[in-house]
């Protein structure tokens, strides 16, 4: 595996490890653009995750459901490596 199917492996593993109910939303035409790739609930608060291989970097459709999901009280970001998701995970105290 290389570059973000590897990065979705280590953030599924990593949820797993946390008891998170998780779920990746599969768009095909239906959905709303830029949906993050992980929705989640992790004791009880809602964890969005878009996921990035090494220096690539989110579209805008992308980084407004980010602020979307922040402004509306959960926590949401954008990752290119499994340390920066455990270190935004650890400061929502998740």
């Amino acid at each position: 595996m290389k570059g973000e199917a590897k990065l979705k492996q280590e953030v599924k593993d990593l949820l797993n490890a946390k008891g998170a109910y998780w779920f990746m939303p599969v768009q095909m035409g239906y959905g709303v653009s830029g949906t993050p790739d992980f929705l989640c609930c992790i004791d009880g608060k809602f964890v969005a995750i878009e996921t990035k291989a090494v220096g690539r970097k989110p579209g805008p459709f992308q980084l407004h459901r980010i602020k979307e999901i922040i402004d509306a009280g959960g926590v949401a970001f954008w990752t290119d490596s499994i340390a920066y998701t455990k270190q935004m995970l650890e400061a929502a105290g998740l």
